[in-house]
């Protein structure tokens, strides 16, 4: 299975296998543990790197999607603000981290 890049907005962790889900509504599980999905990405994309980012034990996320973080419920928001919306539960941890990395590329952005 070939995913462009843009099209990918997480990948989650289900045991020994992995649900990839892009911006058409689909979910394809497929048969390698997250971390072996990881390794796929990283050796693919040269060019993107900083938007793939490994939120967790349990998810892989493209940062193009990020809609909302709310650390207080535990909550990432995942959308294209169009047609796709996805609810991911993740640590208060992760989600500190995710949205101090967020604020650090802004802030970089800026200078």
């Amino acid at each position: 299975m070939r995913i462009p890049l843009d099209s990918l907005m997480y990948v989650e962790a289900d045991g020994n296998y992995s649900k990839v889900v892009t911006k058409d509504g689909r979910e394809r599980l497929v048969l390698l543990q997250l971390g072996q999905v990881e390794d796929l990405i990283a050796e693919q994309i040269d060019e993107f790197e900083g938007e793939i980012l490994r939120l967790g034990r349990k998810y892989i996320i493209n940062l193009n999607y990020i809609h909302i973080i709310d650390v207080s419920k535990q909550l990432l928001v995942i959308s294209d603000c169009a047609n796709c919306y996805h609810k991911i539960e993740a640590s208060r941890d992760a989600l500190l981290k995710l949205k101090s990395y967020i604020e650090s590329l802004v802030n970089y952005g800026k200078g």
